[in-house]
Formats: structure tokens, sequence, C-alpha cells
């Protein structure tokens, strides 16, 4: 995925910006969705995800939500990014109407910085003239399905895979590992039970 390379959860900003930086979650996320038909950035605000994105072939809808931190097997920054999608999963059975109300009141709009600088990055990151039609359309197909995505730096896969081979095994593993291990499957249940798909893009 090229996770590894992420230093920064959205990167640094200059006034004039035009795109996230290719070393910040943010730019990785979109780089990693670059043939999705539609890419928005829904971060700050009234936000449903930090990225909204909507792919025409798959057919799918998308909402991923990042988090930057150094490796570690520590539960807290994983319980931050997993109730920011778990509270979210209602906003993903949208209306065509609540969709484009949306699109029209707040992504019109450059990106402007938690810490207050205005870029030129726009927060609609990828479309065409034919939102409208093509998202009723694709709240029409038949195959439509969607995902929760949590995109997460911190996590190593391998790290994750020893430690509960671990428990597995029956044998001793840290108190957080417990946590770690109850919080990815009350992610995993509650996505599936809402009937949404749940992803997690970590480091290997």
């Amino acid at each position: 995925l090229g996770i590894d390379k992420v230093i920064e959860e959205k990167g640094s900003f200059k006034k004039n910006q035009k795109v996230f930086n290719t070393d910040s979650m943010f730019g990785l996320v979109e780089q990693l969705h670059l043939n999705d038909d539609y890419i928005f950035c829904d971060d700050l605000g009234d936000e449903w995800a930090d990225h909204i994105t909507l792919n025409l072939l798959d057919p799918s809808i998308n909402f991923i939500h990042s988090k930057h931190g150094k490796k570690s097997t520590s539960a807290s920054n994983l319980h931050d990014v997993v109730g920011q999608g778990l509270k979210n999963l209602g906003n993903m059975f949208f209306s065509n109407e609540q969709f484009m109300d949306k699109i029209n009141k707040t992504m019109y709009k450059n990106y402007i910085s938690g810490s207050g600088v205005k870029t030129n990055i726009p927060r609609i990151r990828k479309s065409n003239k034919a939102l409208d039609s093509d998202l009723k359309g694709l709240l029409k197909h038949f195959q439509l399905h969607r995902k929760c995505i949590l995109s997460c730096s911190f996590i190593s896969k391998n790290e994750i895979t020893i430690e509960f081979n671990k428990l597995k095994n029956k044998q001793k593993v840290r108190g957080n590992i417990i946590q770690l291990l109850w919080i990815i499957s009350s992610f995993s249940h509650a996505a599936k039970e809402a009937n949404v798909i749940p992803i997690i893009y970590c480091d290997s």
C-alpha cells in the first residue's frame, strides 16, 4: 500500500497548495482510490468520513477514516478511528437528495486546515458533471455494496498476527492485545450487522 512511507495524517499546508502531500495519509488514500469515479474530502465540519469515494463499476460507496501514529499494538489509537467509523455507518445509507445537498452546501469549497490555512485544495477531489445521474444509478444498482475503511499507519498486520496467534495457542499476552482484539471484533461485527464491508488499511 505504501503506508510505511506515511509520516503525517493530513500533511503540512501552504496557502497556494493544490494537493495533499504524498507522504500524508490523505495523499495516500487518494492515490489508493485513484480509479474510483468520485473522490470527496469530507474532513472537518459536519463530516461523515475523511474521504468519501464512489466507484460506478465496482459498484461501491466507500467511507474512509484515516489515523496516523507510530507503530503500536496499543488499543487507544484504534479505538478513536473505530469510533469515527461506527458512528457514521448510518450515514452510508444516504439518499440521492441527502448526498447532493451535502455536496452543494459544503463541497464547492477549498480545504481549510485545522490550523486555519486556506489552501487551493478542492474538497471535490475527483468528479464530473454527471454526479447527480451517476449517483441515482449507483444507488439503484442491485450489486451496490458499501465499505467502511479504516486507514491506520500505526497498525502492523504482522505484529498483530503474532499476538493473535499467541491467543489462539492459549499463550499469555498483554492486556492491550485483548483490548485490540475486542475493538477489531466490535468494528467488524457492527459493520457487518449494518450490511457494510469492514476493511482496514495497515502496514505489512
